[in-house]
């Protein structure tokens, strides 16, 4: 479904899915321009697409360049390693900017990279032996039932998706289930909070065949106000949404 219409359906998500718009647009040019230095396992882009990296990136946000230098300098000098990125971890050097902005910025210029490991290592599909994606290493922050009851996990990184046991955090791996609790919302219909009481982080799952109308990105951002449900109750996302946010409430 085009992003236009799901606007249209629900117009209080405007800004966040005008946003993703833009996100979208940047991660197909990335994609397309720098497909064949994409297909590299590293810690970071090669050095002399960064600049065209950050060009396409101020272009398409309307973002000034020379504000983007401090950042694309690091980069390009590979003080920012992005396979850290899954962990919660942005290099300590200093750089003008909020915390909060840097950690966007990073994730939103990042997520072609990761799409490129995707792509180079191929592993859809996998048991998610210990919750995390097999390709980055990532938490799921996303999960979807199929209609033969798996439970299938999706990375917010780099797009892979895999199997995990149906029942228990792939958080943290508890399988108490007197630590597990399910929000439904009735307004929210297909989806469901999962609150971990033992980590105290949740994932959001939505059913299979909410899947057929929009991508998993679209399916978490229009789940954005179970986010602030779960977050205004304490609880915590394992990795960002596709806007880079990990903090709502």
């Amino acid at each position: 479904m085009e992003i236009d219409k799901i606007i249209e359906k629900k117009p209080h998500l405007k800004e966040t899915l005008l946003l993703y718009k833009k996100v979208k647009e940047f991660n197909d040019l990335i994609m397309e321009s720098y497909r064949d230095s994409l297909n590299q396992a590293d810690i970071c882009y090669p050095p002399y697409i960064v600049e065209g990296i950050f060009q396409k990136f101020s272009q398409v946000f309307d973002i000034p360049l020379e504000s983007l230098v401090p950042l694309m300098e690091a980069m390009r000098l590979r003080q920012i390693d992005l396979t850290r990125l899954p962990h919660s971890e942005v290099s300590g050097f200093l750089l003008p900017y909020h915390e909060d902005e840097l950690w966007m910025i990073i994730f939103i210029i990042g997520r072609p990279f990761f799409l490129g490991m995707k792509r180079l290592f191929n592993l859809d599909d996998l048991f998610w032996q210990d919750g995390r994606c097999p390709v980055c290493n990532a938490r799921p922050a996303m999960s979807s039932i199929l209609e033969d009851g798996r439970r299938r996990l999706h990375c917010s990184f780099c797009d892979n998706s895999g199997f995990y046991r149906r029942l228990g955090c792939p958080l943290c791996g508890n399988f108490d289930i007197k630590k597990d609790n399910i929000l439904i919302i009735e307004e929210e219909e297909g989806y469901r909070i999962e609150f971990c009481d033992d980590c105290g982080f949740y994932i959001k799952t939505v059913k299979e065949e909410k899947l057929k109308d929009y991508s998993i990105d679209i399916a978490d951002l229009i789940s954005l106000p179970l986010d602030i449900i779960a977050q205004g109750r304490g609880y915590r996302r394992g990795s960002p949404n596709p806007l880079g946010m990990l903090r709502m409430a």
